[in-house]
Parts: structure tokens; sequence; C-alpha cells
């Protein structure tokens, strides 16, 4: 099986490369001389959009139960089996069974997570889980995730929702103006067409628009799934096109700054919940830069982690690497740095950020659904006005 890299060497120098091994443990055996932030299998191309197979809720459920029964003392393989017992979902029953049996056959949580294709969990989570056993704190790494993940997907359902009318407008505004130019439109045309006159720039755009729209339907409508399939492959596969898109969404008003507080909450409570759990800072700050979507912002933290690896701040590192996006975020840092409460600071920091994008994210709701109004509105009248413009000209000649 073949396996991609990234990390540094001894001097500190970033590296990726490819390595062939049966496991991914045997792959970081194998690169155990270098410091690896990040090894993947190499797939093929899918498209599964889809994150997980399993609901969230069922997911953030799981999690915490279990981190509850091993806070009350229970043992590792009874907690699994209690959960187990409390579910309804069938891939988290099938889950948790393969689990428990892994566990009774000897391995850690962490190995058997890594071993199970039931579910696919993001590394950052089973890493999470892997300090959580070392440090024997596992009971509380749980509940922190499941926290986590519950304060994630409230703000990615509250979006959901709050998009359902907006896209609902959208296809009703497709399917309307598709229908006026392909059917409507071209019986008025048969009018305009009999009477000999002379129509007006407008109604002649129109009329082009529906010819076109009608004449190379299949044509556009293939034109749209290759684009959509070229760019998702490039996303994919791509680290430079993904970090071109990422660069581009960080110069747009507003989403620039639901990105920036989105992954600036999600690294500071992360690294503050693993640093609670006794990780080394260095280690949670290297786990917790993994977690980060945007390459844009993630390249910074890349090349600022270089620089902590080497026992330099993460606030001057950052400051280095040309982090410019929030000053306030470097400035709580070197205050967390310097009174060696790090932990607590970026935990409040966390709690900032997720108020401040929830809010965020209300406003730039409240400006789609009025804006998507007055397009669609204009759009309408505009082909209206294209055919009823001709009929007064015709009337007042008369």
């Amino acid at each position: 099986m073949l396996f991609k890299y990234e990390g540094f060497d001894k001097e500190g120098k970033k590296i990726k490369g490819k390595i062939e091994a049966d496991s991914e443990n045997e792959a970081k055996e194998k690169l155990n001389s270098l410091y690896i932030t990040d090894i993947k299998p190499v797939k093929k191309i899918d498209f599964n959009f889809s994150f997980t197979k399993v609901p969230k809720k069922e997911l953030i459920k799981t999690f915490n139960t279990l981190g509850l029964y091993l806070k009350s003392s229970i043992p590792l393989v009874s907690a699994l089996n209690l959960t187990k017992n409390q579910s309804e979902n069938n891939k988290i029953i099938k889950f948790l069974d393969y689990l428990q049996q892994s566990i009774k056959e000897g391995k850690s949580l962490y190995n058997s997570l890594e071993s199970q294709k039931i579910i696919k969990l993001p590394s950052y989570v089973k890493s999470t889980i892997k300090v959580g056993e070392e440090s024997g704190k596992l009971d509380i790494v749980l509940i922190e995730i499941a926290r986590f993940l519950k304060d994630e997907n409230r703000l990615s359902s509250k979006t959901s929702q709050a998009l359902i009318y907006p896209l609902f407008i959208i296809i009703v505004a497709v399917f309307t103006v598709s229908f006026m130019l392909t059917t409507v439109v071209p019986k008025i045309v048969k009018v305009f067409q009999n009477l000999h006159e002379q129509l007006p720039t407008i109604t002649k755009i129109v009329i082009a628009s529906g010819n076109f729209l009608k004449n190379n339907f299949l044509f556009i409508f293939a034109a749209i799934l290759i684009l959509i399939i070229t760019y998702y492959i490039f996303y994919t596969k791509n680290r430079k096109f993904k970090l071109l898109i990422h660069k581009i969404l960080l110069k747009i008003p507003i989403i620039k700054q639901i990105i920036i507080a989105k992954e600036l909450g999600r690294f500071s409570y992360l690294t503050s919940t693993l640093v609670n759990s006794g990780v080394n800072y260095i280690n949670a700050v290297n786990l917790a830069v993994n977690t980060i979507q945007n390459e844009a912002i993630k390249e910074k933290f890349e090349k600022a982690l270089k620089d902590v690896i080497e026992g330099k701040k993460l606030s001057v590192s950052l400051k280095k690497a040309g982090f410019n996006y929030d000053i306030s975020f470097l400035q709580a840092i070197a205050l967390g740095e310097e009174t060696s409460q790090i932990d607590t600071v970026l935990k409040n920091l966390s709690e900032i950020y997720f108020e401040e994008n929830e809010a965020r994210i209300n406003t730039l709701l409240s400006l789609i659904e009025p804006a998507l109004i007055v397009i669609v509105g204009g759009t309408i009248g505009f082909i209206v006005t294209a055919m009823l413009l001709p009929m007064f000209s015709m009337n007042i000649i008369k």
C-alpha cells in the first residue's frame, strides 16, 4: 500500500514524499527518524462527498456516552458494550462491536480505530484519542471531542437549515426562467414575426438567449457537469489549486471572517484540549495544525511550526511566517505564552470565535435572502419587460 507523508527532517527542513508499507503504523515506523506531521494512504478518486456514512449526531452521542462511562471508572470493553446497547444505528453498533472485539484481542483503542473500515474518522480525532490513551485521560478527551464536534455541527446545521429557503428560490428561479425562455418566449416571438415589426434590443437579447438555451441544452448541461467533476478532481488532488481557491475565499468580505474564525477557533479548542490532557505543547500545536482545512492559513501555521519545533514561541513564529489574518489572535497567544496560561487563553479564544462566527453566519444569511429575491425578481422582470416592450411600441405607433 502506498502512503504519502509530510513533515520535517532532523535539520528542521520541510519534506514530503511517498512510501510503500502494509499499514500506516508500518509506514510511521519506517519514518521514525523524521518528524512526520501528516501521513495518509494514496487513494483512487472517490466521488463520495459525504464525510461519514453515519449522522454526526450519532457520532457525537457515541463519543460522549463512551467518555461518560469511562469517567465512571467502567473498563473500556464494558463501556463500549454499554454504549453499543444504547445505540439504534446499525453502523454505530457494528463500529463499536468491532472496537470491542479488537480491544479484547489486545489492541489499543487508537490501533483499533486505525484498522476499522466501518466509519471514516478525521485523523485529528484518532490522534487526539491516541494522546488521551497515552496520558490516561481518555474519558476527558472523548467528552471534549464530542463537545467540539457538537459545536461545529450546530453551526453547520444552522447554516444548512437557513440555506434551504434561498436554495429553493434559486431552483424555482432556474426552472421558471428556463421555462419562460424555452416555452413562453418562442410563442410570443411568432406573433412578432407575423407583424414584421422592428424589435427592441433587449427583446432581441431575450429571444437569442431563449434560442441558445433551447438548442444547446444538452451541451450546456454536459459542460456544467464536466466543469464540476474537473473542479472536484483538481480541488481534492492538487494542493496548489486548492490553495488558490482558499486564497480567493479569504478575499471575500464576511466569508473571509467566517473562515478565519472557524479555523482559529478549531485550532484554539483542540490545542487547549490536548494541553489540558497532558500533551506536550509542541505536539499539541502539531496535531491542531493538521486539522486546519484552509490551505492558505495552514501554510502559515506549517511555516511557523518549523520554528516552534526549534523552541521558538508560536506567536513570534506566526508573525515571522506572515500570518496577518487576525492580529488579536497573535496578541492573545503571546500573552498566554508569557503568563504560562496558554491552555486557558486558547480555550477562551475558541469560545469567542465560535460566538462571533454564529453572529456572522446569521448576518450573511440575512443578506442572502433579500439579495436572491432582488436578483430573481429582476431577471424575471427583465424578461417580461422585453416581451411587453414591442407591444407598447406597436400601440404607440397605432
